[in-house]
């Protein structure tokens, strides 16, 4: 027994001592404190812990024992068994807190945890926003971490600025301003636990009940429920080849501009590598949802996904730098160009709407990690992090280049793919008459697994099926072996479903 068993006698009551022992075992089992497997304590050292005649333990151990619950191995010790099976209330599975009916289903939000416990063994997974994990320099990372920790004060190791690390707000500010062509300032940066903080953050800020926020269509599940969650009525706008289509926006607002309580007050949109679709927004459209805007007097959250990584064409300004009414807010995190666990992203805020950004993070969360952002400023201050861009866009090319060839090898004619000229990962469309989470199931039985994304789209679903396909965690001989046999399943899906 690693720790003490907590156990109230009272030796006033007329109960008899064995048999309060074993009620408080026999409800420490029952209210689930106790489960199988648990070992209790020896019978001496129960005895001296309570003060009473080690055959006082014995007789509670032996009651427990006859009806099940314990079993008393000589020379190993004492064990919970668990509930008698007779004595399982049928109902116990049932959830008990069904009064509670406001929030999502975390599979519908997050269909990979589904299947992360599937027996099949999985020699390719095509799971996306993963970076390669044996490419980061793990060295150096360790360095700033040690070095963080040297130089940690008592400042550092009690509560910081709500704001975060003044170090790292400098570095990303300088980050900003060379990569992405935006006049910010540290003053303007918080630092969040990722990006998904800052738009819940954002979201309850802005949102009322029953107030409109303009969503991409296609979009991730996450980012509709954060505002569907904050009361919002989620109006989702297409996606095209040129990103979100600004005139149909437009148009969806003219629809509702009678009642100004339904204006739309925020417009979330991926302008650099949209998710999951893949496509960057033109200029033409970044000009169009500018104006779009100001008209409206709304506000725009620029989620920079991806932007990093483009392997085709220019590299187009974000759109909080061209942005010059304060109408543009930044979001931006390190989770995919370093790695997701390390939980820091940031906000870049137009004035007005700092003090209430901190004071919602403040009551909410108080801070981020302080150590991790100090040796992140570092990490970035010595160039770790420009050359370790640098290399994985090079990796992430090659990766990508192999999968576009893979596919067009296996499926020729039948695939068309979204998204490839930037970002880790691709949307493919199959010109195949199987369902996707047929595919998907006889995939994984051949040791790949796919994501079915049909569930991104809310508005026109695409005909035939489609697939979010990361490959930047992916050597090429296992993004080759992964393709063939994502065919396979699909001419073997196709089959059936004729048949």
């Amino acid at each position: 027994m690693k720790h003490e068993l907590l156990i109230t006698l009272d030796k006033q009551r007329p109960i008899p001592l064995s048999r309060q022992i074993y009620e408080q075992v026999r409800n420490a089992i029952h209210s689930g404190a106790l489960s199988g497997g648990d070992s209790l304590p020896p019978s001496r050292t129960l005895a001296n812990q309570l003060e009473v005649s080690r055959s006082v333990i014995l007789q509670s151990y032996e009651l427990l024992q006859a009806e099940g619950y314990l079993e008393m191995r000589k020379g190993a010790g004492t064990y919970i068994t668990g509930l008698p099976v007779e004595e399982k209330d049928p109902q116990d599975s049932e959830n008990p807190y069904n009064f509670i009916t406001k929030g999502p289903d975390f599979l519908t939000l997050n269909p990979t945890s589904i299947i992360e416990n599937d027996l099949n063994t999985v020699l390719c997974n095509f799971r996306h926003g993963v970076p390669a994990w044996d490419a980061f320099p793990m060295d150096q990372w360790q360095k700033a971490l040690m070095n963080a920790c040297r130089r940690a004060s008592p400042d550092t190791l009690g509560y910081g600025p709500v704001e975060g690390s003044l170090g790292l707000r400098q570095e990303i500010a300088r980050l900003l301003r060379s990569t992405r062509s935006m006049p910010v300032v540290p003053e303007q940066i918080v630092i969040t636990s990722g990006a998904t903080q800052a738009l819940d953050i954002l979201s309850r800020i802005f949102v009322s009940k029953g107030d409109h926020v303009i969503v991409e269509d296609p979009s991730h599940n996450v980012v509709r429920e954060i505002f569907s969650f904050a009361g919002a009525v989620v109006t989702p706008i297409r996606v095209d080849l040129e990103g979100i289509c600004v005139d149909e926006l437009q148009a969806s607002c003219d629809t509702i501009k009678e009642d100004p309580h339904k204006k739309p007050k925020l417009a979330y949109v991926t302008p650099s590598h949209q998710f999951p679709f893949g496509v960057t927004l033109s200029m033409k459209r970044r000009v169009q949802l500018l104006e779009w805007a100001k008209a409206n007097q709304a506000f725009i959250i620029e989620d920079d996904y991806d932007s990093e990584y483009r392997y085709e064409g220019p590299k187009l300004s974000s759109l909080a730098g061209l942005d010059v009414e304060g109408r543009v807010i930044y979001v931006g995190s390190f989770s995919k160009v370093l790695f997701p666990s390390l939980r820091i992203g940031y906000v870049v805020l137009p004035p007005t709407l700092i003090q209430p950004f901190l004071a919602v993070k403040w009551i909410t969360d108080r801070m981020s990690s302080a150590l991790d952002q100090e040796a992140l400023a570092e990490f970035i201050q010595n160039g770790h992090y420009a050359r370790h861009v640098t290399q994985m866009g090079k990796l992430y090319a090659a990766r990508r280049a192999c999968l576009v060839k893979s596919l067009d090898a296996e499926f020729g004619s039948r695939v068309r793919y979204y998204g490839e000229e930037a970002g880790l990962h691709l949307l493919i469309e199959l010109e195949s008459n199987a369902e996707e989470h047929r595919i998907a199931e006889l995939a994984l039985r051949y040791g790949v697994r796919v994501y079915p994304a049909s569930s991104y789209f809310v508005g026109s679903k695409p005909q035939g099926p489609v697939f979010l396909l990361g490959y930047s965690n992916l050597t090429e001989n296992q993004i080759k072996m992964g393709v063939n046999r994502l065919m396979l399943a699909e001419t073997e899906a196709a089959v059936s479903t004729r048949t």
